[in-house]
């Protein structure tokens, strides 16, 4: 899978953020930083060093308990031409934007 330049060839994940659709969208560019992207519907083509990143907002959803309802969507990541240090450099940047609670 790595290439001669340490690069990856792809690396892939998914998982479920707790925000609506607005919230994503609105933390978006903060949650990106320095780093050039540009939307397209519900995905998010963005410049990683060398490399790119494809995010994928899947559906908005909603979980109940109770009388307690929590959205969510499934957001997937897609990196190519990006070393692991740079993909977890962007991820730690990304998700510090998007934590909810605590403090």
């Amino acid at each position: 899978m790595a290439e001669g330049d340490g690069t990856s060839a792809e690396i892939r994940y998914s998982r479920e953020m707790g925000v609506t659709d607005e919230d994503f969208y609105r933390i978006l560019p903060k949650a990106m930083g320095a780093h050039s992207y540009r939307l397209d519907g519900r995905t998010v083509y963005g410049d990683v060093s060398r490399g790119t990143v494809e995010i994928v907002l899947g559906p908005q959803q909603e979980r109940r308990i109770a009388l307690l309802r929590l959205p969510f969507a499934n957001v997937s990541f897609t990196f190519r031409g990006v070393t692991p240090d740079e993909q977890q450099a962007f991820k730690r940047h990304f998700d510090l934007y998007f934590q909810r609670g605590g403090g």
